[in-house]
């Protein structure tokens, strides 16, 4: 059997747009999803959920930089989970060894403290390229061309002497 063309389902009105191959498929501003493995994380997705329209509605936030934001979104998830497991288990844990002189306890800093630190660290780094702090915000580069004016850059290259 062939395969009907678009003509033919416009005749029986079973055509859709978004299935021919032939019609461009533009991504809009409005579909900028999360990828599937911050989806399955709750915490990122939460996080995606509470970013993403903001950066996108001050026209930050573009299809090239979805992989960033996602990495922000699951350091942000692995930074709340080390945060909750100190406030759960406390900055100190206690490990105890029986060894053949007897049974001994040692206190030992929980391993959550360093990776909240670490994790905290790299979600800001990456939390700066959005502009997330309010110290950032001003140092975002933004194109010539995203401006309301309707001025355009020119180069002036009268300026220079040419041998």
């Amino acid at each position: 059997m062939r395969r009907k063309s678009a003509a033919e389902k416009k005749a029986i009105g079973t055509y859709r747009p978004s299935r021919d191959k032939r019609s461009p498929q533009f991504v809009s501003a409005n579909s900028l999803r999360a990828p599937a493995y911050v989806r399955l994380n709750k915490l990122a997705h939460a996080e995606w959920k509470a970013v993403a329209p903001l950066l996108e509605a001050e026209g930050i936030l573009k299809q090239t930089d979805i992989s960033l934001l996602a990495s922000y979104t699951i350091l942000y998830s692995r930074w709340r989970e080390a945060a909750d497991d100190v406030s759960t288990n406390g900055q100190t844990l206690t490990v105890i060894s029986t060894t053949r002189t007897g049974r001994t306890e040692k206190p030992i800093t929980n391993p959550a403290v360093r990776n909240e630190v670490v994790y905290q660290a790299a979600m800001m780094r990456a939390a700066v390229k959005f502009g997330l702090n309010p110290l950032d915000r001003p140092r975002l580069e933004t194109s010539p061309f995203d401006k309301d004016d309707d001025s355009t850059p020119k180069d002036d290259i009268s300026e220079y002497e040419f041998e």
